[in-house]
C-alpha cells in the first residue's frame, strides 16, 4: 500500500488500511463500538446489511459523485458498500483501501444501524483484476449489485469477471459514448437464462413517459386506437450536463412500444439527418412509420422531448406526451368530431440519480418490461453507426 499524492483528492473516505486486512479491520472497528456502547449506556448499535453494493468509479471525482448519492440512501438500503476507483491504464501500480462507518438512528427507536464503505483505489495492472480484490470482502449469502458508472468495456475481462460475482448490473446508458453498440451488449445479457439483470437509468427515467402513454387508451372509446397507430413520432433533448443524451431513452421508448404492440422490426433505419432516423416497423399486415429525431430546448433537460402516436383507420387520433419545462409533461389528446381535451399537466421532475439508484436497488430479479424493451432497441439499431 502507498501513502500517495495520487488519490490524495477522494476527499473523506475512511481510515486507511491495508488490502489484506479489510476484513479484520472491520471487526475490529465493530468491537470498539461494542465497547462503547457499553461503557456509554449509549444505545444499541446493530451492524445491518441486506445487500452488497459494489460501485465502479474510473476517476477521483466520482468518489464525490458516489459519496452524494449514498448520502439519501439513509435507512432504505443498509448496505456493506465497496467503492472502486479502478485506473488500470495508469503507468505506475498502486493499490490503497479505506474503511468507513455511518451510523443513522432508526426513526421511533433507541436501536442505531450502522453501515459499513470500503473504499480500494487500484492503478495500473492490479486495476485489472478487481473480482480478486472485491470477492474476499462481501458478506455472504446477499444479493450483489454493481453500479458501474460510466460505459462499462463490455469485453474486457476485468468488466466480464466482475458480472460473474453479481447478480444486478446498474448503467445509465444516456451516458454511454457508444450507446447503438451497448444496447446489443446490454440485449445479450437480458437474455441470457439465470444470468445478471440490468437495470439502466435511461429505463428509470422513462417511467412517467410509459405510464401517461398507457393511460391514453384506458377509456374505452380510445382503446381501439391502439391497435389502429400507423405513426409515431419520439424527439429527444441530443445534449445534456456530462455529454449526456436523450437518444438511449428514444430507442428505449421504440423499443417498449415494439414490445407491448407486437410491432416488428424488419429492416434497419433510414438516416435522415444527424441523430434522426425512420424505421418502417409491421404488425399484422400493416406498416408503423417511426421517426426519432433530436430536438433542442432552451432547458435542455436530458431526456425525452415528445411522443406522439397518430393512429388511422377506423380508429383515428392523435395522442402527445410533451416535456413542458423541467418539473411537468403535458398530454394532449385530439380525435376526430370530439371537442378537443383540456391538457392534462403532470408533474414529472427529473429523478435524481440517487432516487434512480434506490429504485434499481429494490429489484431482485429481471425486469421483463426493460428487457423486452432492450431486445428490440438492439434491434432498432442494426445497421446504425455511432
Amino acid at each position: 500500500m502507498h501513502d500517495n499524492g495520487a488519490v490524495a483528492d477522494l476527499g473523506p473516505v475512511g481510515q486507511p488500511v491495508e488490502v489484506g486486512r479489510i476484513e479484520q479491520e472491520l471487526r475490529r472497528a465493530w468491537r470498539d463500538e461494542a465497547r462503547l456502547t457499553l461503557q456509554d449506556d449509549a444505545m444499541t448499535v446493530t451492524r445491518t446489511s441486506v445487500l452488497n453494493l459494489i460501485v465502479h468509479a474510473a476517476a477521483p471525482d466520482d468518489i464525490a459523485r458516489v459519496r452524494r448519492a449514498f448520502e439519501h440512501l439513509g435507512l432504505a438500503h443498509p448496505s456493506r458498500a465497496i467503492v472502486l476507483l479502478a485506473q488500470p491504464d495508469a503507468p505506475e501500480q498502486e493499490l490503497d483501501a479505506w474503511i468507513a462507518a455511518r451510523v443513522l438512528t432508526v426513526p421511533g427507536s433507541s436501536r442505531r444501524l450502522r453501515f459499513e464503505q470500503v473504499t480500494i483505489a487500484a492503478r495500473g495492472e492490479t486495476a485489472r483484476h478487481l473480482p480478486t480484490l472485491v470477492d474476499p470482502i462481501l458478506v455472504a449469502e446477499l444479493p450483489n449489485f454493481l453500479w458501474w458508472l460510466h460505459e462499462p468495456p463490455f469485453r474486457s475481462p476485468r468488466f466480464t469477471q466482475m458480472l460473474d460475482i453479481v447478480d444486478r448490473l446498474i448503467v445509465d446508458s444516456a451516458s454511454f459514448d457508444g450507446p447503438v453498440a451497448a444496447f446489443h451488449e446490454l440485449a445479450e445479457l437480458a437474455v441470457i437464462p439465470y444470468g445478471v439483470a440490468v437495470s439502466d437509468f435511461a429505463w428509470g427515467r422513462l417511467r412517467p413517459w410509459r405510464e401517461l402513454v398507457a393511460q391514453f387508451f384506458d377509456p374505452p372509446d380510445q382503446a381501439a386506437s391502439l391497435a389502429a397507430i400507423d405513426q409515431v413520432e419520439i424527439t429527444y433533448e441530443p445534449r445534456g450536463p456530462g455529454g449526456a443524451s436523450g437518444f438511449s431513452e428514444g430507442v428505449l421508448a421504440l423499443g417498449w412500444l415494439c414490445s407491448r404492440l407486437g410491432w416488428h422490426v424488419q429492416d434497419p433505419p433510414r438516416r435522415e439527418g444527424t441523430g434522426a432516423f425512420r424505421w418502417d416497423l409491421s404488425a399484422a399486415g400493416r406498416t408503423i412509420g417511426a421517426t426519432l429525431r433530436p430536438q433542442e430546448e432552451s432547458h435542455a433537460v436530458v431526456g425525452l422531448r415528445r411522443i406522439t402516436l397518430t393512429a388511422g383507420a377506423a380508429h383515428p387520433g392523435v395522442f402527445v406526451v410533451h416535456r413542458e419545462d423541467a418539473t411537468h409533461l403535458v398530454t394532449t389528446v385530439d380525435l376526430p368530431g370530439v371537442a378537443r381535451q383540456f391538457d392534462r399537466v403532470m408533474r414529472a421532475t427529473l429523478p435524481d440519480e440517487h432516487e434512480l439508484l434506490h429504485h434499481g436497488l429494490t429489484q431482485f430479479g429481471q425486469d421483463r418490461f426493460y428487457d423486452g424493451a432492450l431486445v428490440f432497441a438492439a434491434q432498432l439499431c442494426r445497421g446504425l453507426s455511432e
